[in-house]
């Protein structure tokens, strides 16, 4: 390995990477992994490239088995790219070209093809992203010829063991984390300057939002959504509207979604803006949300399983009658770091045990025509005897 120049962590901490990777793959009998989506390639290697964001190509995909042997392939395009920001060596490339001039293939597939068999990766079981959560970056039509063309080589669904090899960050992992969610603050008190109820429009409050995001040292900032109003609250995972003014009557709840990234990681968040604070007919579903979100937080440590954080806020709600308010029953979550949903899901019923330096982002929704839906989300870093927030409390609501 070596630090090239664009190399977002030391060396010794991508060497770390790799040997627990290699240990958990031991543990699963796992012989080899292919991860083709940016969390597992950036997490092993350091690879950057804007085509992860494009979705037009993938810009590297990692083979490794259980002894740490491994190698990435690419287009021969993207070698200096590779080049310049992984800690792999030149060797550990192998990378396609159409013209036959460079490189071990003319195309993906042919390239894949000859890494595995130069490796020796030829028999026996291999973990690709088949489930939910991280998706194969290959079309359907590239992964069966794969597999025809290996015969002797098992391909199973690993997507959640390379979940588990994601999940817990380093210390300086949390530390960017933590910027992160500190470019969410710093942008959302810039909102809430240029927030004017009755003038406003939820278009210009967002590039508002994400011009503060950018200036507060975001690398890229989630295209968020701006929803204003029951109503509109509804909507989710709607775009900001040019054309929906944020009324200046009392009472709308203005709810604002995305997330700030540094080196990579990115901490989601959600905000509520509340035009003239909260009205009396929606004070119950505040409350509920927040004694919902207390409850799933306090659920949150080493040695809890991840079922139990939804559980958590699930009783809460049965417990004050109000079951068929909650909209988020049997789910309060996920880990998050190189995607917003990055190690377990907090979903009833999971067993999967936390650990400590995992980071999860917590979050629970109250349905209720005073509010239409009401999100309330924190970001929490797992320790022995509890959940540390990322950056301060932010399932409170901002008074405008």
């Amino acid at each position: 390995m070596r630090q090239s120049p664009m190399l977002e962590y030391p060396v010794a901490e991508f060497e770390q990477r790799k040997t627990a990777a290699a240990a958990r793959m031991k543990e699963l009998g796992l012989d080899y992994i292919m991860g083709s989506s940016k969390a597992v390639v950036c997490h092993l290697t350091g690879l950057r490239s804007v085509a992860w964001k494009s979705k037009l190509s993938t810009p590297g995909l990692v083979l490794m088995n259980s002894e740490g042997t491994w190698g990435v392939v690419g287009s021969f395009s993207a070698l200096d790219t590779a080049l310049y920001t992984t800690c792999l060596d030149k060797e550990d490339f192998y990378f396609f070209e159409a013209s036959g001039r460079f490189g071990v293939g003319l195309n993906y597939l042919e390239a894949i093809c000859y890494t595995l068999r130069h490796l020796g990766f030829t028999k026996g079981r291999i973990g690709c992203e088949l489930s939910s959560g991280i998706h194969l970056h290959m079309d359907l039509g590239m992964f069966h010829a794969l597999r025809q063309e290996f015969p002797e080589l098992e391909f199973v669904d690993a997507s959640y063991a390379l979940w588990d090899i994601l999940a817990e960050k380093s210390s300086l992992q949390i530390k960017n984390l933590r910027a992160a969610e500190a470019i969410n603050q710093a942008a959302l008190r810039e909102g809430e300057k240029v927030l004017v109820p009755g003038e406003i429009t939820e278009m210009c409050l967002y590039k508002a939002i994400a011009r503060a995001g950018y200036l507060a040292g975001s690398e890229h900032f989630t295209y968020m959504s701006v929803l204003a109003g029951p109503e509109r609250a509804l909507c989710a995972d709607c775009p900001p509207s040019e054309h929906v003014v944020i009324p200046s009557t009392p009472g709308p709840v203005v709810r604002v979604e995305g997330g700030g990234v540094r080196r990579e990681l990115n901490a989601p968040f959600t905000a509520n803006y509340v035009v003239g604070g909260i009205q009396p007919e929606q004070q119950e579903a505040w409350n509920l949300a927040e004694n919902m979100l207390e409850s799933a937080v306090n659920a949150v440590k080493a040695g809890a399983t991840a079922g139990s954080v939804a559980e958590a806020a699930d009783r809460c709600a049965a417990a004050a009658g109000k079951d068929s308010w909650n909209a988020s029953r049997g789910f309060a979550g996920s880990g998050i770091g190189w995607g917003r949903e990055d190690g377990p899901l907090l979903q009833a019923g999971n067993p999967y045990v936390l650990r400590e330096n995992m980071v999860l982002t917590v979050a629970v929704a109250v349905r209720h025509p005073s509010v239409g839906e009401l999100i309330l989300r924190q970001n929490v870093v797992v320790n022995a005897s509890g959940a540390d927030c990322l950056a301060g409390s932010t399932g409170k609501p901002i008074i405008v």
